[in-house]
Formats: C-alpha cells, sequence, structure tokens
C-alpha cells in the first residue's frame, strides 16, 4: 500500500519551467541522480499533514509582499537534498511561515523544505557523485514574479527509495501574488 504525502510547493510560469526540467534532466545526466527527474519543476514549501485539507486557504499568500520577484542564484545543498537556490524577497519565508500551512502534526517530508527548486537527494542515493568526465550544468539565469500556489498529493511506496515507484496529482492551484498593499 503507498504512503501518501502532501506538499505545498510554488510553480513558475512555463518559460521558467521549461528551463528547470532542463536543469533537472541535465543534473540526472551529470550525477545519474534519478530523484532530480522524480518530479516536475517545483520549489517545496511545506510539507501538509495527509490528511489535512485539500484546498489552500483564501487569500492565499496572504504573508507574501506584494510585488515579489524571484530570481535564482546557486546550486544548494539543504540537508539531503540539491536547490537550484533562489531569491524570493521573503515571499518562500512568508509561505513558509505561514500557519495556516502548518495544522496538526507534521506531514512526514520525503525531502528538505527550501527556497528553491528541488533538484534531487544526493544525500539518499547511492550514485550521487558526478560522474567522470561530465561537466556539471551550469546554472540558468532566470527570474519571475508570477506564480502558482498549488497542493501537490504524492504517493510513495511505503518501503524503499520514494522515488522509484510514485504518482502525483494537483488537489488544488491558485495564482500567487502576494498581499495587498495598504
Amino acid at each position: 500500500m503507498p504512503r501518501v504525502v502532501r506538499l505545498l510547493v510554488i510553480l513558475a510560469p512555463g518559460s521558467v519551467d521549461a528551463e528547470v526540467g532542463r536543469l533537472q534532466q541535465a543534473i540526472f545526466a551529470s550525477r545519474g541522480l534519478v530523484s532530480a527527474i522524480a518530479l516536475p519543476p517545483l520549489v517545496p514549501v511545506r510539507f501538509l499533514p495527509p490528511d489535512g485539507p485539500g484546498r489552500i486557504p483564501d487569500p492565499p499568500g496572504r504573508e507574501v509582499p506584494s510585488r515579489w520577484r524571484a530570481a535564482a542564484t546557486t546550486l544548494v545543498e539543504a540537508d539531503d537534498s540539491l536547490f537550484l537556490g533562489l531569491d524570493t524577497r521573503g515571499a518562500w519565508h512568508g509561505l513558509h511561515s505561514d500557519l495556516r500551512y502548518r495544522p496538526g502534526r507534521p506531514g512526514g517530508g520525503l525531502f528538505s523544505e527550501a527556497e528553491g527548486f528541488f533538484l534531487g537527494c544526493p544525500g539518499q542515493e547511492q550514485s550521487a557523485e558526478p560522474r567522470p568526465g561530465v561537466d556539471e550544468p551550469a546554472v540558468p539565469v532566470l527570474a519571475f514574479s508570477s506564480a502558482s500556489l498549488a497542493i501537490f498529493r504524492i504517493k510513495v511506496p511505503e518501503a524503499g527509495p520514494w522515488w522509484t515507484d510514485l504518482s502525483w496529482e494537483i488537489e488544488d492551484r491558485r495564482p500567487l501574488r502576494g498581499r495587498r498593499p495598504g
């Protein structure tokens, strides 16, 4: 029986999504990191309880500054996970600290939550070292000021690596606009 994990994420617009998807593929090619391509490009905000509400509270992003903007920084390792770091000018921290997304008991995460696009779990995979003769991928120059907030419902194996057999669906998706001035 699969285990259900729910995750609040930021989803970037299509052009940024495509660039991050290319980076995920390059990480897979350079390191053999299967977890890098297990999920679509997403910025993990918070793992949620598996039995929590499947809807994003209204208004979404009330703790996000208006006129927020995200820009890629560098590859960042956080605990056992690899990310394309982002500077979101406080948007990610506002969402991460929003108490509406921390109901009850923790959801039991698959990887770290960090301000950046998830690029895999080198700390969990055996073959996470760069392959000889293969260059590490270049970090793309990208920025965006529009995005969506979504809740992903992910089914993973009860035992073994989570990336070996998973399925996911989006339970709810809303535009992320930030709080209104005033």
